[in-house]
């Protein structure tokens, strides 16, 4: 919450930036506390060159007593033991997540003064997702570095792990794009060229930081010498765009990584000092992958292939029936000059034959049938479709009759079996 969750709170609770020795002070009592209650309890690694802390951030997972484990005990319960454990004198939980805002008193000679330290408590379910957590969020701004690298490689870093997109369903539906590779972060980190000692330090510079992001394989910079090149920025730009830093490579950025340059000066001296400095020097100009090289390389580590295929197998599917429904089936049907329930059962009755498998006059047309991998020949369909939808909609105005008569004889059938029935009891009751 960045130490802003109390500016709301009834009464308001100030909880000002801190400097180091209030921020250690908390946080080391803070772990002291909660260790006499859970197997694991962590902090991210703070990012280089802070001087002040808007809050302390605490991960937690393991309780040794059903009063500490919100899966034995409700979490409003949990978050109170918290509280107090902790000396809070106000809390705040959200709906849905095991996380507590709790608001503690400035420690030493500050106490007794109005202002409070904020501690946001999250306990996460599995030593797995607490490692996760406590790797994702470390270091500040460096996941928005690298994912800004591996991303034309098409790779994204989340909350839940390291996922190789799809670039055939990115720029449609990026979640469905998206196979999950890992969620170690000694995976991730050996897939990515960097050194696992070195992340779980905290950096001792903005400089240090940047070089060693600038250690991962997939990281290079365009040299710039290198001719121009122009690349479309719609979607993400491709591993040969290389990076490019300075207001030219800003311009390139997506939409997201521009705000997050106007709001994290870590991410923004990266674009607009660091690479330009790089290139400058004509320091890692070696492109070293290609995002088809990378997406191999995930099929062998992570043994996602069969997955990579088949979910691309059913994406490419269902765009095709998509476009055999609407263009092939209904945009082969005139609109003009024709009786909208003609048109309407003429379809109605194609998309049976074409997609449901149902017979046209005795048989099921050899033009419309599908191959081993459910694709139609889309072509044949539609010359098929244009041949005979005049037939399909006559047949299909038949049945349609039929089953309105149907319909009405049904009601009529319904309507005599209540009479019947409401005469037999008027009968009974005389």
């Amino acid at each position: 919450m960045g130490g802003q969750a109390f500016a709301s709170h009834d009464p308001p609770l100030p909880t000002p930036r801190m400097p180091f020795e209030i921020f250690s002070t908390v946080l080391e009592k803070a772990q002291s506390a909660l260790r006499q209650h859970y197997a694991y309890v962590e902090s991210p690694i703070e990012a280089p060159g802070k001087t002040t802390y808007g809050d302390v951030d605490l991960l937690i997972t393991g309780a040794f007593t059903k009063e500490f484990d919100p899966v034995k005990t409700r979490w409003n319960e949990v978050a109170d033991s918290l509280a107090k454990i902790l000396g809070a004198k106000a809390s705040l939980r959200h709906s849905g997540i095991s996380i507590v805002n709790l608001a503690v008193p400035w420690p030493g000679e500050y106490q007794g003064e109005d202002k409070y330290v904020q501690i946001d408590v999250h306990y996460v379910h599995s030593l797995e997702r607490f490692q996760w957590e406590l790797f994702h969020q470390s270091h500040g701004d460096m996941w928005n570095i690298i994912g800004s690298t591996i991303r034309r490689f098409g790779l994204t870093v989340n909350d839940r792990g390291l996922y190789l997109r799809i670039p055939e369903i990115e720029l449609l539906d990026r979640k469905k794009s998206l196979v999950f590779l890992t969620e170690s972060p000694t995976e991730v980190l050996e897939f990515l060229g960097l050194d696992e000692a070195t992340w779980w330090k905290q950096f001792d510079s903005q400089g240090a930081m940047f070089e060693y992001a600038a250690t991962c394989s997939l990281f290079w910079v365009r040299d710039k010498d290198r001719e121009e090149a122009e690349f479309d920025v719609i979607g993400d730009l491709p591993a040969e765009a290389g990076q490019e830093g300075g207001e030219a490579g800003k311009k390139k950025l997506k939409h997201n990584d521009r705000q997050r340059m106007s709001k994290r000066p870590i991410f923004n001296d990266w674009i607009n000092e660091f690479i330009p400095r790089c290139r400058e020097e004509g320091r890692f100009t070696e492109q070293r992958a290609t995002r088809e090289q990378i997406r191999d390389e995930a099929f062998e580590k992570f043994g996602v292939k069969k997955e990579y295929e088949e979910r691309l197998v059913v994406w490419k599917l269902a765009r095709h029936e998509d476009e055999l429904w609407r263009d092939v089936i209904k945009g082969s049907v005139p609109t003009e000059d024709i009786d909208p329930q003609f048109r309407a059962a003429a379809i109605r009755l194609i998309k049976g034959v074409v997609m449901e498998g149902q017979e046209f006059e005795g048989r099921s047309p050899e033009a419309v049938r599908k191959d081993e991998d459910g694709f139609y020949d889309l072509a044949a369909v539609k010359m098929w479709v244009e041949a005979n939808w005049e037939r399909a909609g006559e047949i299909g105005m038949v049945r349609q009759q039929a089953r309105a008569q149907q319909m009405m004889k049904e009601k009529e059938e319904k309507k005599r079996k209540t009479a019947e029935e409401a005469a037999k009891n008027v009968e009974k009751k005389v």
